[in-house]
């Protein structure tokens, strides 16, 4: 997707370990919008249950600006340490408003958000690494949203359950 110049754009930046909150108040500050995903999370120990924040990707931010306003605030965050790029350094990728609007969505009224780098598409062979199907090797055929999944089980049939795609590792 080529920036137009005079429409904001929504870019990824990678900040330093732990400074996630720090960068969210200087944009806050300087009238950036931005957003921070954030999950609300019941941690339990020995003693008591505790209600913490859980940064869904930690040391990355969502930035919405100006192509030109992209390296200022870069330049003038110095825990910013770059933005997510494509086809070289200078090339910095645009998540499209609508792909937004849905992950906004999903980390305020879900639970337990997680995001997975693999990509996963119909008739990968898949093997459960985690949980109690672990060690299940099955062949994927179908994915409806981000968490439900359908398996096709051999001479079983087809199987669907709420599946976490975190646990899923292809089989080369």
């Amino acid at each position: 997707m080529t920036p137009k110049s005079n429409e904001p754009h929504w870019y990824v930046a990678y900040v330093k370990s732990c400074m996630e909150r720090r960068v969210a108040e200087n944009l806050q500050a300087q009238g950036y919008e931005f957003y921070l995903p954030i999950q609300k999370e019941i941690r339990q120990w020995s003693d008591r249950k505790k209600v913490v924040d859980r940064l869904v990707l930690p040391r990355m931010i969502f930035i919405r600006c100006l192509e030109h306003d992209r390296t200022k605030i870069k330049e003038a965050g110095r825990f910013i340490v770059n933005y997510m790029c494509s086809d070289g350094p200078y090339t910095a990728i645009i998540v499209p408003d609508y792909q937004m609007t849905a992950f906004i969505s999903m980390v305020e009224k879900g639970r337990n958000v997680n995001v997975s780098e693999q990509h996963f598409a119909a008739g990968d062979k898949v093997r459960i690494v985690s949980g109690p199907l672990q060690g299940m090797e099955c062949e994927l055929t179908s994915i409806n949203g981000q968490r439900c999944l359908a398996v096709r089980l051999g001479a079983l049939g087809t199987a669907t359950m709420d599946l976490d795609t975190g646990t899923l590792e292809k089989i080369s």
